[in-house]
C-alpha cells in the first residue's frame, strides 16, 4: 500500500479518551433533567411559566442528544 507523507490523519475536537466521561455526564444530567420535568408536570400544584417549562426540556433535550452523540463515538459510529 502506498502512503503519501503529505497526508495528515484526521482527528475530531474532542479527545477520544474524553468520549466516556462527557457520555456518563451527559446522559445523567439528561435523566436527571428530564425527570425533574415530568415530576413538576405531574405532581406539580402550582403553574409554571411557560419559559421555566422550555428551558428545562430544552436542557434534557440537548444533554440527551449530544450525550447520545458522544456515545456513539465512544462505541466507534463515526457520524459523518
Amino acid at each position: 500500500m502506498l502512503q503519501d507523507p503529505s497526508l495528515v490523519p484526521v482527528s475530531g475536537p474532542i479527545p477520544p479518551h474524553l468520549l466516556p466521561p462527557l457520555t456518563v455526564i451527559l446522559l445523567s444530567l439528561g435523566a436527571v433533567t428530564s425527570t425533574l420535568f415530568y415530576v413538576r408536570e405531574q405532581l406539580g400544584g402550582r403553574r409554571v411559566s411557560l419559559a421555566q417549562e422550555a428551558m428545562l426540556a430544552a436542557a434534557a433535550a440537548g444533554s440527551l442528544g449530544f450525550g447520545t452523540l458522544f456515545l456513539l463515538l465512544w462505541c466507534g459510529v463515526y457520524l459523518g
